[in-house]
């Protein structure tokens, strides 16, 4: 439900942004906002979890989601928008590794990548819903009342979380407030510790930050890439999102079976190499039938990225640093470096053409590929050297 709250009011938000009179800039910066208070969020939400449990966090955000689109609905100004981004970006923030951790805490091991893949593929049901509703209601009843129908949406999360979420966490470390004082303290030096100490976890945050930034730049710019690039009302526009988030619905449960059955590690690094393509082909649909085409292998590639990202972070998991540590470790550092990715593609967007983002971003997103390749030599190699280490003492047990 609250899946579908959010996509009814960010479906669109930059073309709603562009009604108010923003340039694209100021969208991309609104963006930024938007990205940074989710990013700056995630440190200290997934210690949280891991202390407090899931409930409490899944709660906290799903209201200040309610209440942020509430607010969003009530004012036009640029300031008023920037503090309600503000609090959707917070609230998701809270909310996203708690969900996730709650969802390893139930399914673990040979099957995780599968139980990610349902996850997703329920978010992003409630996502095509959402996105496909939010043209046709911002076109005839206007954009604040869809914001409000969001707000009662993200308040009945709220209210569901509160009587039926069980909590999954076994043991809580402590009070509330010495858990708020613990994991803002060791929000940085805990997330670097814990980059130092495993080298392959550091290897995949890189190939994330590079894919993130690619990521944000074309982001805010593929509703309105449909909207003045391929010249579509609004209406259309939502169809293009939610062929987009159908594309990645129908490829969910192919891509959870494909991660368990080949491992995380090579179905990201697909990702990441198709990614690349499918930005670049979106960029040169022409008409509603060639956008709806190019969307919807953009939304297939997509969907190979969670069921991998998230399997490969919860196998680094440790007593040191739990599920929902590494998840909201990962996501922030990846999100913080996405912050200014807006404000490129929206200079790239008013300085070059409508194209420029996506073509720009495609190069940056290519260099992704890199470190997984790393991180897949080095367990080739450990495999190797553990099979050779294996036959020597075979043979040694099988000598005279």
């Amino acid at each position: 439900m609250v899946y579908l709250a959010n996509s009814l009011w960010l479906s669109l938000f930059p073309n709603y942004l562009l009604r108010l009179g923003m340039s694209s800039l100021l969208i991309g910066a609104a963006l930024m906002v938007y990205n940074g208070s989710l990013s700056l969020t995630f440190l200290p939400s997934g210690r949280l979890s891991d202390r407090l449990g899931r409930r409490p966090l899944i709660l906290a955000g799903s209201s200040l989601l309610a209440l942020s689109t509430l607010w969003l609905s009530l004012g036009s100004q640029t300031e008023t928008t920037f503090l309600a981004v503000i609090g959707q970006g917070i609230g998701l923030g809270l909310l996203i590794p708690s969900g996730n951790a709650l969802i390893s805490d139930v399914v673990s091991g040979q099957g995780s990548g599968f139980a990610f893949a349902v996850y997703q593929i329920a978010t992003l049901s409630a996502a095509v819903i959402g996105s496909f509703a939010a043209g046709t209601l911002a076109q005839n009843v206007g954009f604040p009342r869809t914001f409000v129908l969001s707000a009662v949406l993200a308040a009945g999360t709220a209210l569901l979380a509160y009587l039926v979420v069980p909590e999954t966490l076994k043991h809580r470390a402590g009070t509330y407030a010495s858990a708020v004082r613990e994991s803002f303290r060791s929000s940085v030096s805990g997330t670097m510790g814990m980059l130092r100490s495993n080298r392959e976890l550091a290897l995949l945050t890189g190939g994330l930050v590079i894919h993130a930034i690619g990521f944000s730049m074309i982001n805010p710019f593929i509703p309105l890439f449909a909207e003045k690039g391929i010249r579509l009302d609004m209406a259309q526009v939502g169809i293009i999102i939610s062929f987009w988030n159908a594309g990645i619905a129908v490829a969910q449960i192919p891509s959870g079976h494909l991660t368990d059955r080949f491992g995380a590690r090579p179905l990201l690094l697909a990702h990441f190499a198709l990614s690349s393509l499918s930005w670049s082909i979106y960029s040169w649909s022409w008409n509603l039938e060639s956008g709806i085409a190019t969307i919807f292998f953009f939304g297939i590639v997509g969907a190979l990225d969670m069921p991998a990202r998230r399997t490969m972070m919860i196998e680094y998991a440790t007593e040191q640093a739990g599920k929902a540590t590494i998840i909201g470790s990962l996501d922030a550092i990846t999100g913080i470096v996405g912050i200014v990715g807006p404000l490129f593609g929206g200079l790239a967007w008013a300085q070059v053409g409508y194209l420029a983002p996506f073509q720009f971003a495609s190069i940056i997103n290519a260099f992704a590929c890199i470190p997984l390749i790393a991180i897949v030599r080095r367990r080739v190699l450990h495999q190797r050297a553990w099979s050779e280490r294996g036959s020597t003492l075979e043979s040694g047990r099988s000598g005279p």
